[in-house]
């Protein structure tokens, strides 16, 4: 009977690496993804920041066609937070920060790429 069974769990034995080997599910990929994406976009806002390891995150999700949006808390020159502003990440050369460009233009891109 114990010879039996363990003969079963060897037939099984390829059907379970197969499955392993499939890896992860959509939903675990896709949350791969968002976390990967997210923090692109956390690299790209702190290296338009003067104080990169000061900069604080919320909100943060990813709009469409991927781009990473959110708000962002940094320090001004005096070393003081200047409060939460949106920003968008799409690119290095092309992360926008609400207080980089006139407020209608960025709401034009954040309903664009965010929304």
């Amino acid at each position: 009977m114990m010879f039996a069974n363990v003969m079963r769990g060897l037939a099984l034995l390829p059907l379970m690496l197969i499955l392993v080997a499939c890896g992860k599910s959509a939903a675990q990929q896709h949350q791969e993804d968002v976390a990967t994406l997210t923090s692109q976009g956390e690299k790209y806002v702190k290296e338009k920041v003067l104080e990169p390891g000061a900069a604080q995150f919320r909100n943060q999700f990813i709009g469409k066609g991927g781009a990473p949006c959110g708000e962002v808390n940094t320090k001004d020159a005096f070393g003081g937070y200047i409060g939460y502003q949106r920003y968008i990440a799409v690119a290095r050369d092309l992360t926008l920060l609400a207080q980089d460009v006139a407020p209608a233009e960025f709401e034009q891109n954040w309903q664009q790429l965010c929304r």
